[in-house]
């Protein structure tokens, strides 16, 4: 291969790839190239094409250089080559409207050249004939201004000119979820601040514990009775159970105090200190009231008789109880004191109604022991009258009770008999046979003695040797209707001073609410 060669310079150096020199291909000028992004590329008609690189030897279109290497096999074949070579001719590539751009250095190139088997061959064999001849190296990659020799296999959809040089490309934004997670440093607060913000979180709390418990309290007063919020708070309560009494509906509406009847009671009391009086007196037409100790507990004496009846009534109300029905008198029912049951022998038959009336007409023990049996005894009867806001009224004994252990108070009476006057505890029926039961009552020696001509009163009477007491709902002929209730402590001496002291109280009312008028000489000294 060496010998073949006889042109007049074979004595000078071979020239290097990429610097050959152009001496009279000077006035050459390159075709003109297409102006559309994708230029046609003629290939060159040498006298011996080189044989086809191998896959390895493909340059990809991201390559960093378009230029063409020159290899010895051309060299040989066409002098001329090195001098003035002309790019290959290949057919214009179409683009593909679905072909996607290829993306900046991403593109495979391929940094292995395989040599070639016949190349090697004719090395060895010219090493062979001429040992000074020097050993071809491999062809090193193109450089910036080097001319290709041989045509790529692989085109690119453009051109990239040999002297620019190609922008960095840009390393692609690791998206949100393939970022390292960064925790942020903890900012710290200042003690101001955070005492601020826990005085703003209790204000907060406090205004809505205040919202349900103003809620709450509302609620509950507006179930409780009217009278206990113009009631003393020192209120003494000798039964646990009376404590515990639950709501009730308002029954009284109370307006404004007596003030002018109220001081001539005051005086009247203070008059007689002997005596302790506690007086209760409601309007219930105007809802004016008197209040004077009223809601002090006194021995009950036969007043308690008064709700034993609104609870038997109660009882025929719900089906539990027959007006008819039959009740045998025991030995253990028998006890002394008013009444005249106490007369008859053991066994004797009376119906409920019949004993009913006696309770109250006569206020017979015997008969008011055998309804508390009827009814469940004391401690049923109690969590009635606690159900329906009597707060110091307890039934502890049977009657006749002269050791004073049951206990009511005038507000207690007064709110018993209105709410059989309204109609809140038992049927209208039942309301009208307690009220026309406790008219018949016989002694009438206490507030019907205050009374004017036309007066029609229902009402309770009590006595032992410590206490007296009435409570009763009086009509006036005028048609005003007003409740009183006077409960007066005594000694055994003083009894006949507390007659007249309840007296007084029912004529200075009976004036005060039908005549309009407190006369003067209505201040009574009660002497012994």
């Amino acid at each position: 291969m060496i010998s073949s060669i006889s042109s007049p310079n074979s004595g000078s150096k071979q020239p290097k790839s990429g610097k050959a020199s152009q001496s009279g291909n000077s006035g050459r000028r390159r075709p003109p190239q297409p102006q559309n992004g994708n230029p046609e590329i003629r290939s060159p008609e040498p006298a011996t094409l080189p044989p086809q690189q191998g896959r390895g030897s493909r340059i990809g279109a991201n390559s960093p250089t378009s230029s063409e290497e020159f290899t010895t096999q051309d060299f040989l074949s066409d002098p001329r080559s090195a001098i003035n070579p002309r790019k290959p001719r290949t057919s214009k590539t179409p683009q593909s409207k679905t072909r996607q751009p290829r993306k900046k250095g991403l593109a495979a190139v391929d940094m292995f050249e395989f040599p070639d088997p016949t190349l090697e061959r004719e090395n060895v064999s010219s090493i062979a004939s001429n040992p000074n001849t020097q050993l071809p190296t491999a062809t090193p990659p193109a450089t910036r201004g080097s001319r290709p020799s041989s045509p790529p296999v692989r085109i690119s959809d453009t051109v990239i000119p040999a002297d620019t040089k190609k922008p960095p490309v840009p390393k692609p934004r690791p998206q949100a979820s393939q970022r390292p997670g960064k925790r942020s440093a903890p900012r710290s607060v200042s003690p101001l601040v955070y005492a601020t913000r826990l005085l703003i979180l209790g204000v907060g709390i406090a205004v809505i514990c205040g919202t349900l418990l103003s809620v709450v309290n509302a609620v509950s007063r507006a179930s409780t009775v009217a009278t206990e919020e113009q009631t003393t708070v020192g209120q003494k309560d000798p039964a646990d159970s009376a404590s515990a009494a639950s709501a009730t509906p308002e029954v009284l509406q109370l307006n404004q105090e007596l003030g002018a009847l109220k001081t001539q009671v005051q005086v009247l009391a203070t008059e007689n200190p002997s005596l302790t009086a506690g007086i209760f007196l409601v309007d219930l037409d105007t809802g004016s009231y008197l209040n004077f100790n009223g809601d002090t507990a006194f021995a009950s004496a036969s007043t308690i008789k008064v709700p034993i009846l609104v609870a038997f009534f109660q009882a025929v109300d719900e089906g539990k109880v027959q007006l008819d029905q039959m009740l045998t008198l025991k030995s253990e029912h028998i006890v002394g004191g008013s009444g005249d049951m106490q007369d008859q022998a053991p066994g004797k038959k009376y119906s409920a109604l019949e004993v009913a009336q006696k309770m109250i007409v006569v206020s017979d023990n015997t008969a008011t022991n055998m309804m508390i049996e009827l009814l469940g005894g004391a401690e049923v009867l109690n969590q009635h009258f606690a159900n329906w806001g009597l707060r110091a009224t307890v039934l502890r004994n049977n009657l006749p009770d002269l050791e004073g252990t049951n206990t009511t108070s005038p507000q207690d009476l007064i709110n018993i008999i209105a709410q059989i006057d309204r109609g809140n505890l038992v049927s209208v029926k039942s309301r009208d046979r307690i009220l026309q039961i406790m008219r018949q009552t016989k002694n009438d020696s206490l507030l019907p003695k205050g009374l004017g001509e036309g007066s029609i009163i229902a009402h309770k009477t009590g006595n032992i040797d410590t206490i007296l007491a009435d409570a009763g709902m009086v009509d006036l002929p005028n048609g005003k209707r007003y409740l009183v209730a006077v409960m007066v402590k005594h000694s055994p001496e003083t009894e006949k001073p507390a007659q007249t002291l309840i007296r007084e109280v029912s004529r200075m009312s009976y004036r005060y609410l039908y005549g309009g008028e407190t006369p003067a000489d209505s201040q009574v000294k009660i002497k012994k």
